[in-house]
């Protein structure tokens, strides 16, 4: 594509190509979803700005991206692995946005020469060969914000100017789920990087030492360490009770052996209606009939509950049982049915 503008490529497989997609001297395009590897170059940008390069893979090519003398394009959510020489190499390329990309089993991950004001933030820069990221000394104003670093050389940053690894504390999800912005983490093959075994005692997911980059003057200030954040733990509505049946008047002792619950509801009529919030009560049944005991139990999390069927009878009428009435010449056989008699008589 040359000279091009407002041009989309997209959703196609590039393979074994010297270049996947080319431009140059163009503007405003978008190169989107697109599989492009086994090459010499996966994406080329030269001379070409305020393009949006998304959602692409460039995979087993010796440069996965390569932009020089390129300003101001978007490069994010893109996945570039195991490319021979970089994952993205910029050269004389200004105020580009690298945002949110994985780079990973690369030679090398992220490089700039002379390159300067592009922001690399919220991407994943692990496993890489040689090292993650690499600033030459003539690149300058370049902000490493809020990345995952996990290489055995995370960062060589060779003295260029007023480059910043953090921002000033603000809240915000970072790029390990902590609630702050910051700076980066950094972390190793080994799990002894900065990141993984600084003290966090304020337990705000910065850690309480600064980091210096490797053979470098610079400094991640705010360095991020990982926070373990609790899950939400639900309330268990569970009870038991002395007793699930009998006559009426019937008084139930109740226990309640809920987890996890800040308070509680009885409703012990079946009608919807509370009638205690102690936490083992006792309640009596007058008039006979079949009651679902339900007890809600909630906290913050959410709530939950459990349920009980209880009978209860009329009074004494558990003593009203069948007999036999012998009658001379008959045998009279009497039932009772619930409250009713049934007189039943056969001759001998």
């Amino acid at each position: 594509m040359y000279q091009c503008k407002n041009c989309t490529v997209e959703n196609n497989r590039l393979l074994d190509n010297d270049i996947g997609v080319y431009l140059k001297n163009s503007e405003y395009n978008l190169i989107r979803g697109n599989l492009i590897g086994k090459g010499e170059k996966g994406i080329y940008i030269e001379q070409s700005s305020y393009n949006t390069i998304s959602k692409n893979r460039a995979s087993k090519n010796r440069y996965g991206f390569y932009l020089p003398n390129s300003e101001g394009n978007l490069l994010s959510n893109n996945i570039l692995s195991e490319n021979k020489d970089y994952g993205i190499l910029l050269l004389t390329a200004v105020g580009n946005n690298l945002l949110g990309n994985e780079v990973y089993n690369n030679g090398r991950g992220i490089h700039l020469g002379n390159s300067d004001k592009n922001k690399i933030s919220d991407n994943t820069i692990i496993s890489n060969e040689v090292y993650g990221l690499f600033i030459c000394p003539k690149s300058d104003r370049n902000r490493i914000l809020n990345n995952y670093f996990n290489n055995t050389v995370n960062a060589e940053a060779n003295n260029g100017t007023r480059n910043i690894y953090n921002i000033e504390k603000t809240a915000g999800k970072n790029i390990v789920n902590g609630p702050y912005l910051a700076g980066n983490y950094w972390a190793n093959p080994t799990g002894s990087g900065h990141s993984e075994i600084t003290h966090d005692a304020d337990g705000d997911g910065i850690a309480d030492k600064i980091y210096w980059l490797e053979d470098s003057d610079y400094v991640d200030y705010m360095p991020l360490v990982a926070i373990e954040v609790e899950k939400p733990i639900p309330p268990v509505a569970k009870f038991s009770e002395n007793i699930t049946g009998g006559t009426a008047p019937l008084s139930v002792q109740f226990i309640d052996l809920s987890q996890n619950a800040t308070s509680r509801s009885w409703d012990f009529e079946s009608d919807g209606k509370i009638d205690s919030s102690g936490e083992n009560p006792v309640h009596t049944y007058t008039t006979p009939g079949i009651y679902t005991v339900n007890l809600t139990t909630s906290n913050e999390n959410g709530s939950s509950y459990s349920t009980v069927i209880i009978s209860v009878i009329e009074e004494n009428a558990d003593m009203k049982q069948s007999s036999i009435v012998n009658i001379p010449g008959f045998e009279a056989v009497y039932g009772i049915l619930g409250l009713f008699g049934v007189l039943i008589y056969t001759r001998s």
